[in-house]
């Protein structure tokens, strides 16, 4: 995701920065005109926009935080931005962390797969003062198709968990009725494509994701089960915050962390339907 983002962000004339942990993966950025730096630190020093886009809670914090982190090299001029999807508790604390320092932060997780963030059609999940952002807008739209105001920091990865259960669910519940189906004797790519064609009611784009991945090719991997099982585990955290009970959740994930457990982590969200054959 990051990657996509940092080259469209060149090609439309912006100064890119970039550290990763693995410099191997950078070579591609580097390419396009991209500059190396030697750390977070450093990358939030030399911009005025800082974007983070990283796995989990663990990583973030990483990249926050301590001597080489973000927010040693920031100052109040500079925005700071979280596109990673991340547990409440991390993006509430991150939230307090910049305003006692005074500085510019938005949580804006991100969602349109690889092929939006390479090709600059992302959808942008927003939490944070509407100045900031409105001073930035303009520089978003290289790598965004479309940018969405939930509120306060901290609402776009409310929303994000939320949308990312509904995907959950919507894939773990096709996947097993495609399982069924196939035990019921009808073809698993008629099953598929009837869906598809008749536009019947159950048709979501993730469960069209889903089905339509019956006519991939294997290793095609836009979104990985074991990334959607952790936004699953994080959003059954705010369930608790928040003392709301979703069951239809909670059996998603535990279906998910099953597929992964059994050697689909790194599989695409799509193959959580190998996890009912």
């Amino acid at each position: 995701m990051a990657a996509g983002m940092a080259k469209n962000f060149l090609a439309h004339g912006h100064e890119v920065t970039i550290w990763n942990r693995s410099q191997d993966r950078l070579q591609s950025i580097l390419k396009a005109g991209a500059l190396s730096a030697d750390s977070p630190r450093e990358v939030s020093a030399l911009s005025d926009i800082v974007i983070e886009c990283v796995s989990d809670d663990e990583a973030s914090r990483s990249v926050w935080l301590g001597k080489q982190g973000i927010l040693e090299g920031s100052d109040k001029n500079k925005v700071l931005i979280t596109s990673s999807s991340l547990s409440l508790e991390w993006v509430d604390e991150l939230t307090k962390l910049c305003k006692e320092k005074g500085f510019q932060f938005l949580d804006m997780p991100l969602t349109g797969s690889r092929a939006g963030a390479e090709n600059g059609t992302l959808r942008l999940l927003v939490g944070g003062e509407s100045d900031t952002l409105e001073s930035i807008r303009g520089d978003l739209g290289s790598i965004s198709e479309k940018i969405y105001h939930f509120g306060p920091t901290g609402s776009g990865m409310r929303f994000k968990l939320i949308l990312n259960s509904l995907i959950g669910i919507h894939m773990n519940a096709v996947g097993q009725a495609m399982s069924l189906a196939k035990k019921a004797g009808i073809d698993p790519k008629a099953f598929a494509n009837a869906l598809i064609d008749g536009n019947m009611g159950p048709l979501s784009p993730s469960t069209k994701l889903v089905l339509d991945s019956e006519n991939w090719e294997d290793g095609r991997v836009n979104f990985a089960i074991e990334l959607l099982e952790k936004d699953l585990r994080y959003a059954i955290k705010m369930t608790n915050k928040y003392s709301f009970t979703f069951d239809l959740l909670e059996t998603t994930q535990a279906d998910f962390k099953i597929a992964k457990d059994n050697g689909l982590g790194k599989f695409d969200v799509t193959s959580i339907k190998k996890q009912f054959e």
